[in-house]
């Protein structure tokens, strides 16, 4: 899944945020380091404020015909 997407960052951030839309900066890409977007939840609690996510090198994974 491309995670710089809404539907990503629904999977992120779990059932109990909805993401309403991605920021203006976020959808520019000039800084990457951060990931702004506008959330709804009935609790502050169930926004995660961290996540770890694991890059695999390009290529990985795939199967080469023996």
């Amino acid at each position: 899944m491309h995670y710089w997407s809404v539907e990503g960052a629904e999977d992120i951030l779990g059932k109990k945020v909805r993401v309403d839309h991605l920021d203006s900066r976020t959808l520019e890409r000039g800084h990457t380091k951060t990931f702004a977007c506008w959330v709804w939840t009935s609790d502050v609690t169930n926004i995660p404020t961290k996540h770890t996510l694991a890059v695999l090198p390009r290529g990985a994974g795939r199967v080469e015909e023996i």
